[in-house]
């Protein structure tokens, strides 16, 4: 229920979305209900979104797997036409609100949109498709948000006792704030460079060290030169904690005195002038911080408990009856 509080990337939403639309020939049936069915062709094109974004994540199907994965396809298809079966003018709505977000954020990771239209093709479906289907999403989460969370129970009170209840889930490490220049000794491939490139870089950081210590500003020098996206974005400023960071950076960063620019520091695959900032000690994070966050896991993991009942309420309502997918055991 939470996914549209944060744009997911293209292939995660795809992954979730499967391919739910369309008009198709006589086929087999897989789940049929009064208002729709579920045919050979929507399940394949759903199986082809999904096994291409596991190999956009470097995975695969196991064969073996297969009909078992179907079934749950199958299951979604017919999930999704039930939830957008029970949507109202005011779901619908919301959801259009919400995907043209998402759908705004993708286009604007992609950088173009040719590149956005290409992105999507590449999962095996048409722009159009996708973009009917982001929105089909939206309206499914609208109805669960409308339905399922007011069965939950997550009240301010629950989550105030479990912030008390583990103390420790929110106690943070010493941090070390600083401002650094990443300079990467990586290619945009992430091939190591050449040993006349990463000559290069050691120079630039020894100069980048001298400039700084000359007076030069390290956030103006940091949105100029670090290899960082991030960084550059934010001045080269980080918050660090205390035993968690590569430990030669680590250590040179714990012997650096503060507002003084270290010598350049070398890692494994970058580069790094550094200023310490100022250092923040252990304590525990306000319940203010974290409250969002607790809900939002307490939800998930009630949503998670309580789902597959309300799943199988609203096939019982919608009357939906499922087929055998070949090479299934009985039961899948």
């Amino acid at each position: 229920m939470k996914s549209f509080r944060r744009s997911a990337g293209l292939f995660a939403v795809a992954l979730l979305l499967g391919a739910a639309t369309a008009t198709f020939a006589e086929e087999r049936v897989y789940a049929k209900a009064k208002e729709f069915t579920i045919k050979q062709e929507q399940l394949d094109a759903s199986f082809i979104v999904y096994r291409a974004t596991l190999a956009a994540q470097g995975r695969d199907v196991p064969e073996q797997q297969r009909p078992q994965i179907e079934r749950q396809l199958v299951e979604k298809l017919a999930l999704t036409r039930v939830l957008v079966g029970r949507s109202t003018d005011a779901d619908r709505k919301t959801a259009r609100e919400k995907a043209d977000k998402v759908l705004a954020a993708e286009k604007a990771r992609a950088k173009s949109q040719a590149r956005y239209e290409a992105q999507v093709r590449a999962l095996g479906m048409a722009p159009d498709d996708f973009e009917k289907q982001l929105f089909e999403r939206a309206v499914c989460e609208q109805v669960l948000e409308r339905e399922l969370r007011p069965r939950l129970g997550i009240t301010p009170e629950k989550i105030r006792a479990f912030y008390d209840e583990n103390p420790e889930k929110f106690q943070q490490p010493e941090r070390v704030r600083l401002r650094q220049i990443v300079l990467s000794l990586k290619n945009s491939s992430g091939n190591d460079l050449g040993e006349a490139d990463k000559a290069e870089k050691l120079t630039l950081a020894k100069s980048l060290v001298e400039r700084a210590r000359k007076g030069e500003e390290l956030e103006s020098l940091a949105r100029q030169y670090s290899d960082d996206p991030t960084g550059r974005e934010r001045g080269g400023e980080y918050l660090f904690p205390v035993g968690r960071m590569i430990p030669e950076f680590e250590l040179a960063i714990l012997n650096l005195a503060t507002n003084k620019v270290s010598d350049v520091i070398t890692t494994q695959g970058a580069l790094h002038v550094v200023k310490v900032l100022g250092r923040v000690g252990s304590d525990k994070t306000p319940f203010e911080q974290v409250q969002n966050q607790i809900r939002d896991g307490m939800e998930m993991e009630e949503t998670a408990k309580q789902l597959p009942a309300y799943q199988q309420q609203l096939f019982s309502e919608a009357a939906v009856e499922f087929l055998p997918i070949p090479g299934s055991r009985p039961g899948q």
